[in-house]
């Protein structure tokens, strides 16, 4: 696995859910990181685990392979099915998602088809509007 950011202090949010499922979950100021390990089988871990990082080891011979959490409170072998890494960068979107950002005349036009939506006819109007709007 790519190495991780230092001084990333990750807590247990959720210990035994379905599928014996383990998540460590960080906040930081580029966005939230997650590692979500599906079938935990392994020692209990401390509740709060600093830089932690995670290892392929040799893969069993059962439905479960073998991985190692490396952290500042020690290293902690443990097998699973899955380990999965999730990165939450909502600044990487942001750029993408501002062209489609209604302006200020069009949310009070939504808010206007929206009340006229209870009249007769209100649906049209809305389709109308919408088609007009897009490309």
């Amino acid at each position: 696995m790519a190495p991780r950011p230092t001084n990333r202090t990750y807590e247990i949010a959720e210990r035994g859910g379905p599928g014996g499922r383990l998540v460590l979950a960080c906040a930081g100021q580029g966005g939230a990181c997650k590692i979500v390990i599906s079938g935990y089988d392994g020692p209990q871990l401390p509740g709060r685990l600093t830089d932690a990082a995670i290892e392929a080891r040799a893969t069993g011979t059962s439905t479960r392979d073998r991985w190692r959490l490396h952290s500042r409170e020690g290293s902690f072998d443990f097998g699973a099915r899955a380990v999965d890494v999730i990165e939450e960068r909502p600044a990487l979107y942001e750029p993408m998602h501002r062209r489609f950002a209604l302006s200020g005349m069009d949310r009070v036009a939504v808010r206007v088809l929206l009340w006229m939506l209870r009249l007769p006819g209100g649906a049209r109007l809305l389709r109308r509007w919408h088609a007009h709007r897009s490309p």
